[in-house]
């Protein structure tokens, strides 16, 4: 079977392109060949790149070249079904659906959101209404999306045409979280169209875990984009709490973002050498800092779909303490693999941290609940045998 991903660009730039890439990499093993294309717009300008290639394969002004190209490329590569990930242009989507049957990954509430986020920003809450003529106002109101009239009306436009043209016509619905089945529910998807499929993440073996229990400093860390949504802000202030109490702890801040300014800013110059801004970093520099830390934080307020650095933590006995807020529950059990704490209540997380710090036992018996979640699952294998699954029943429709 051949199938062909189709997301907005190429490049690794976060969890929906990691995601992709590792498909590409293990679903040969499960006898099936991936293609992935990013088609990204640039006003009136289409980029095609192919994944592994740095310049672009195309550049077109004319929809109608592009049509030609994808028809011409899926007769050539005998694609069997298409995958499309975070791609929001109604034209082009209705278009693949002329070409072969077409499964949908929900990455992110973009089906259902025109902000692609389900969380209002001033005021920082989530949003828990579907999707209607209140997503205007509260594009305004909330700052939820973007507030110029012609992007706003094209975000609102891209949802309608999700909840009814792409919802009578997607082969199948790939929803990480249960979190994420619901918010679709609620927007008129079926339930035998959602498929549950959570993310997995490659298996470490146990010789190479690292134990930090009996580190003199503990390193707590945080992987993500550096923005409130993500709630780093929340983070820094139990770090600046935790350190405050006499804890040696080092807060290993793993990404970047628009916010980074305002967070670096809040560290106390007593606290500098205790907490580090590594930027974007590498996979193997990842899983390096990964392996190395004592635990995650993972503080975001706005609903996560999923949040695949928790598992990748998970993977190597690392317990994690997060606010609980959309797919995060999926993975993270309280009193298991964790704690769930109250979204904002860094009071709470500073508490549940402490937890860990003070009790070695606890720690124990949670780094190992936890490796034994991820491998059980998350694994590899679980998700590959939903997803090939849903690929074959999807060449029946």
């Amino acid at each position: 079977m051949n199938i062909l991903h189709i997301n907005d660009k190429t490049s690794i730039s976060g969890g929906v392109e990691v995601y992709i890439a590792q498909l590409m990499e293990f679903l040969p093993q499960y006898h099936i060949k991936s293609y992935w294309l990013g088609i990204e717009e640039f006003g009136r300008k289409y980029n095609i790149t192919a994944f592994g290639e740095k310049a672009p394969l195309l550049s077109y002004t004319n929809f109608n070249a592009i049509a030609d190209y994808l028809n011409r490329f899926t007769i050539r590569k005998k694609v069997d079904v298409i995958h499309i990930h975070s791609l929001s242009n109604p034209r082009l989507i209705e278009f693949l659906f002329t070409l072969k049957p077409v499964i949908r990954s929900m990455h992110e509430p973009r089906l259902v959101c025109p902000g692609h986020g389900k969380f209002w920003r001033k005021t920082e809450r989530i949003c828990n209404q579907p999707f209607g003529l209140h997503c205007i106002y509260h594009a305004y109101k909330e700052g939820c999306c973007n507030r110029h009239p012609k992007r706003l009306l094209k975000a609102y436009k891209n949802v309608s045409f999700e909840t009814t043209v792409g919802k009578d016509n997607y082969a199948a619905i790939m929803a990480m979280s249960e979190y994420m089945v619901s918010e679709a529910l609620k927007c008129g998807f079926s339930e035998q169209q959602l498929v549950l499929n959570p993310y997995f993440t490659p298996e470490i073996e146990e010789k190479d875990l690292y134990d930090a229990t009996y580190e003199q400093i503990k390193h707590l860390i945080f992987v993500g984009r550096l923005s409130r949504t993500k709630g780093v802000h929340y983070l820094v202030e139990a770090g600046i709490a935790l350190l405050s109490k006499g804890y040696n702890v080092h807060l290993d801040i793993v990404g970047d973002g628009h916010d980074v300014r305002d967070f670096k800013k809040m560290i106390p110059k007593e606290f500098d050498k205790k907490v580090t801004f590594h930027g974007w970093q590498d996979r193997e520099s990842i899983n390096t800092l990964l392996s190395q830390s004592y635990l995650m934080v993972f503080p975001s307020i706005y609903p996560e779909a999923f949040g695949i650095s928790g598992i990748e933590a998970m993977m190597r006995a690392k317990p994690v303490v997060g606010f609980e807020v959309g797919g995060v529950s999926t993975w993270l059990k309280h009193n298991q693999t964790g704690y769930l704490v109250a979204p904002k209540n860094t009071t709470e997380m500073v508490v549940k941290i402490a937890q860990l710090l003070d009790g070695t036992t606890t720690y124990q018996n949670m780094s190992q609940k936890a490796r034994e979640i991820a491998l059980n699952e998350f694994s590899v294998e679980k998700h590959m045998t939903t997803l090939t699954e849903t690929y074959k029943k999807a060449l029946t429709k």
